[in-house]
């Protein structure tokens, strides 16, 4: 191994151990982006401040919706893949690498791929590939492995069904009067976007291969976190084995038989599956976040068979979720300060005043990664920004399909500085934020430069 690589390796594994002192708990920049967000919108939109409060509270409920839709996602992907199909998937896939490099390189991709079809599987997946291979191959670095999942996940969100460009698609939108239809052959489905992000995920896959460290170097699974991961199969085995040896007493009470039996499961199973079908032969491959966790939650019932394996498998699985319950209030709360008291607006056109018809998306980008610190949602975000992109877009001559590409591009790269979406995937794989954010921040300065250029300078 040349000496310039045991040099990137070190830097890189110093830089992030240098940053992790720094890093708090999520819950914890909610609070400090709150109140960062309350005092501008008093010093700067000139808001009273019993006003801000108002606003705060009036907005705090507003993501009740998505929070629980973010809840079911986390509890229903981590049933199915706890069952015996889904250990053996993950297991098949942990098997593929032959060393740590090849599995860090194997893990961005899979989980670029996986979030590009949509972000919550790319989650799914990525977390639980890294967690099995973690077990499995203990030479491995497992912050920078589970730091790939996470970095695998953003960079291939802007993918089939990312919110903006998917809802400025469709007939009748809110902003139809301002920008018309865009179709995605301009968004989603262009050659700017494409190739930021084909060109993205190789670029990061290769770097974080490259700093992979040797073994002597590596930071392994904690011993506690393996013995965690090991009680949770054991849980789901020993679940199997108590219906079977229950089953096969017999006489069993009413209340008892149907906890333990299979047929409600099934009935379950087929009308949930029968709406399924009419659902995508009707509509084509339109895959949102309901629809999602829909299945999601049918086949963790299916696949655990009986009510009471698939309610303990809920059980075990509610480890992961409580940082999202706890959050999403105060984020929500940070989105009715910004809206309702001017302040999105402000900050928007203070980043706009430095722009050009040129240089329009390139603003448009960092605006969006800046808002993102405090909306960490891209249907929040859209709802505060969308206008105000779409009429100043408008009126300054800029082109409103880059401008869209870039917003879109500022707030999934901007994912990498916010460590709201990493809580998933960090409480399914046993680490903290801090263990992994001097890796996300290399991985989002060095994503930016490429969106940022081809927003810019790259074709529709």
């Amino acid at each position: 191994m040349s000496f310039k690589l045991v040099y990137l390796q070190k830097s890189a594994k110093n830089f992030n151990g240098k940053v992790a002192p720094f890093v708090p708990h999520p819950f914890l920049l909610a609070i400090l982006f709150t109140f960062i967000a309350y005092f501008l919108g008093i010093f700067l939109a000139y808001q009273g401040p019993f006003d801000m409060v108002k606003f705060w509270v009036n907005g705090f409920w507003s993501f009740l919706a998505f929070a629980m839709q973010m809840v079911l996602m986390v509890l229903t992907g981590f049933s199915v893949a706890s069952v015996p199909m889904g250990r053996k998937i993950f297991r098949f896939l942990a098997a593929i690498p032959r060393n740590p490099r090849q599995a860090i390189m194997f893990v961005v991709l899979v989980s670029a791929f996986s979030s590009w079809i949509h972000w919550g599987i790319g989650m799914v997946t990525g977390s639980f590939l890294a967690r099995e291979i973690g077990r499995r191959m203990a030479q491995v670095d497992y912050p920078l492995l589970v730091a790939s999942a996470y970095i695998g996940m953003v960079a291939g969100s802007f993918g089939l069904f990312v919110p903006g460009p998917l809802e400025v698609s469709r007939a009748g939108h809110l902003l139809e009067k301002t920008m018309g239809v865009i179709p995605l052959s301009q968004t989603s489905f262009s050659a700017v976007v494409l190739t930021g992000s084909i060109l993205g995920i190789l670029i990061v896959t290769y770097l974080l291969g490259l700093i992979c460290p040797g073994e002597k170097e590596a930071v392994h699974l904690e011993p506690t976190v393996w013995q965690r991961f090991e009680e949770e199969d054991i849980a789901e085995e020993a679940g199997i084995i108590f219906e079977k040896n229950l089953r096969e007493k017999g006489n069993l009470p009413l209340g008892t038989w149907l906890e333990h039996s299979r047929w409600p499961v099934w009935l379950m199973a087929v009308m949930g599956f029968s709406f399924m079908v009419y659902w995508f032969y009707g509509r084509g491959f339109d895959l949102n976040l309901n629809i999602l966790n829909f299945i999601l939650l049918l086949l963790a019932l299916a696949l655990h068979e009986t009510p009471m394996r698939f309610l303990k498998s809920m059980e075990r699985s509610a480890r992961p979720i409580f940082g999202i319950i706890v959050q999403f209030p105060f984020y929500a709360g940070i989105q009715g300060m910004l809206t309702s008291s001017g302040l999105a607006t402000i900050l928007f056109k203070w980043f706009i005043s430095f722009s050009t018809a040129a240089t329009f998306p390139i603003w448009v980008y960092l605006n969006a990664a800046m808002v993102n610190l405090f909306v960490p949602t891209s249907e929040g975000i859209w709802d505060i920004q969308g206008p105000l992109m779409a009429n100043f877009g408008r009126l300054s001559g800029g082109d409103l399909a880059r401008a869209i590409n870039a917003f879109t591009a500022g707030e999934v790269m901007g994912n990498l500085i916010q460590p709201f979406w990493a809580i998933p995937i960090l409480g399914i794989c046993g680490l903290s934020m801090r263990d992994i954010m001097g890796y996300c921040l290399l991985a989002f300065s060095l994503l930016s430069l490429i969106w940022i250029f081809g927003v810019t300078f790259l074709p529709i």
